[in-house]
């Protein structure tokens, strides 16, 4: 059984001190000796604004170090994790103070890397099962368009409006869920903070989809679709769940500076 290690986790990263190494699952991620203390010193003080000065101190100590050397030790660090300085998900830069380590960090026993990589890769095909699941609704929504159109043009008074709504909701969603299915089918390392961009839109979109059973329960007389809308509307909550689970709890706010 692999040894489970005392570590620390955030994203889809461990950051394992005892062992000097960060890893993105099961792979390890190249960082110096420098970068890697730099990065350890931010984890372990996530709670406040580390100064560029304290930095200096604690780990460069009596040797001379200019800023911009702790500038591109920095911007290393950025490129290992896939960050970005204007849209920071890991390392905010605090203009002329110092720098945040922001994302969310879980200490203590964790799983070991083997075990992870499964774990995420689970979560990320439940996702894209989910969008090809949408996508499908979507197809039946235009297959049956015309029903679909009478039903709700009654309650817009008109069924060339209805008609609008109904093509309009269907390109919006296809076109999202195609989009998120492209960036975790392909891992894409922005993934947790492209989908907390997208959230809101998504939670809009959906919550109208969720009411999609009420245009066919009336023609087709199965009324037990109706039992389909809870589900849907928890819809953006799972996928929520999923993508934290795949890729952390990636902070969406902006960044503050650049290095």
């Amino acid at each position: 059984m692999p040894e489970i290690t005392s570590c620390y986790q955030f994203g889809e990263f461990q950051l394992d001190t005892g062992a000097a190494s960060l890893r993105r699952g099961h792979q390890e991620v190249e960082l110096s000796p420098k970068a890697f203390q730099v990065l350890t010193y931010l984890v372990e003080h996530c709670d406040r604004v580390v100064s560029k000065q304290e930095l200096v101190e604690a780990l460069w100590k009596d040797t001379f170090v200019t800023d911009d050397a702790l500038v591109q030790t920095v911007g290393a660090i950025r490129r290992a994790l896939g960050d970005d300085a204007e849209q920071a998900r890991y390392i905010r830069t605090r203009h002329r103070v110092g720098y945040q380590f922001i994302a969310a960090v879980e200490t203590g026993a964790v799983l070991p890397p083997e075990i992870a990589s499964v774990s995420r890769r689970t979560a990320r095909r439940l996702f894209l099962t989910i969008q090809a699941g949408y996508l499908l609704l979507y197809g039946l929504a235009l297959f049956f368009l015309a029903d679909a159109a009478d039903v709700l043009g009654r309650f817009l008074g008109g069924r060339e409006a209805a008609l609008v709504i109904l093509v309009f909701l269907a390109l919006v969603g296809t076109a999202l869920r195609l989009y998120l299915g492209a960036m975790v089918s392909f891992d894409h390392p922005q993934t947790g903070a492209k989908f907390a961009s997208l959230f809101p839109v998504m939670l809009g979109v959906d919550w109208l989809w969720a009411l999609s059973p009420l245009l066919s329960a009336e023609s087709t007389g199965h009324w037990e679709l109706l039992a389909v809308i809870p589900m849907l509307a928890y819809g953006p909550f799972s996928q929520r769940t999923l993508i934290r689970s795949a890729y952390g709890r990636a902070a969406d706010s902006p960044g503050v500076g650049r290095s």
